[in-house]
């Protein structure tokens, strides 16, 4: 997987920044944050391997669709969120081929 510098989540694009500053969420230090209103997601470059940022990147990808399918409002049950998540999993990684090794278009 790599590291892009935007990446399309539902409608929005998003820049990736690899970052050194110390990022704060809910006063608890995190390795990555998404921004909304910025339409940023900011990475820690202090993480001990190139994996652990490429989770970190994934983990707020989930918050993107979270936020863009509205689970965040709404109750939903366990197959919604499944189905939601994976439609919207399958977006970014459509929307984003050379994040993920040349995934098709088509």
């Amino acid at each position: 997987m790599k590291i892009p510098d935007k990446v399309r989540i539902g409608s929005i694009d998003y820049t990736v920044e690899i970052t050194g500053e110390v990022i704060i969420v809910d006063r608890k230090e995190c390795n990555g944050e998404i921004d909304y209103n910025e339409k940023v997601i900011k990475i820690r470059n202090d993480m001990q391997c190139v994996q652990s940022q490429e989770i970190t990147l994934l983990h707020e990808i989930v918050h993107g669709i979270v936020y863009e399918r509205n689970f965040a409002y709404e109750k939903c049950n366990e197959e919604t969120i499944t189905e939601e998540l994976a439609r919207g999993l399958h977006q970014v990684i459509k929307d984003n081929p050379e994040m993920f090794g040349g995934v098709s278009n088509g």
